[in-house]
């Protein structure tokens, strides 16, 4: 029993990661009149519906629109850094999925949700300057810091404890372990 709940924390975490990343990295979203202006502003791309006038811009702008009102010193610098987060948790969302270098993907994804727990929740929610029993009165906020939250504590458990049995890690390191005695059987003889 053991070894299969590192493997159903790989998978809820590549589920979650893997679809953000794709819809940051290549799908339009839906963005307000007031985030397109700002958008538009940091030379970003918005799309209209002529006949429904919504307004759709790349997923991953919303992070940059993000990063730019919480640090707007960072200027194009923000771009890079959307894109870098965007595509590693994509990237980093497949190697925790397989079990291939899980303990760094794991380990990037933490980087990844402390960072949406501290700018989502934190400065663009307001979660943390609030009384906690008022987070449920707040739905999507308090959805959105506890999904934070546990994605956090799950990729911190695969740092902590690898990927489990099943894992492209583990069956790397059992023909590594195989190689090695077999060659220190062939030093005996």
């Amino acid at each position: 029993m053991n070894s299969i709940m590192p493997l159903f924390s790989r998978l809820v975490i590549a589920a979650a990661m893997i679809t953000t990343g794709w819809v940051n990295c290549f799908s339009l979203v839906g963005v307000s009149s007031e985030q397109a202006i700002q958008l538009e502003a940091l030379e970003l791309q918005v799309k209209t519906d002529e006949e429904t006038g919504v307004q759709t811009t790349r997923g991953l702008h919303r992070i940059v629109l993000i990063l730019h009102n919480q640090w707007p010193q960072l200027g194009s610098w923000g771009k890079l850094l959307a894109w870098t987060a965007a595509v590693f948790e994509l990237l980093a969302g497949i190697l925790v999925l397989v079990g291939l270098f899980t303990r760094l993907s794991a380990f990037v994804l933490c980087i990844i949700m402390g960072m949406a727990l501290y700018l989502v929740s934190h400065k663009l929610n307001g979660m943390f300057e609030m009384n906690p029993f008022d987070w449920p009165l707040h739905r999507v906020a308090f959805s959105q810091l506890f999904t934070e939250m546990c994605l956090l504590v799950l990729a911190l458990g695969i740092v902590v404890g690898g990927g489990g049995s099943f894992s492209i890690d583990r069956y790397q390191r059992g023909r590594s372990e195989e190689y090695k005695l077999s060659q220190e059987k062939k030093g005996d003889d």
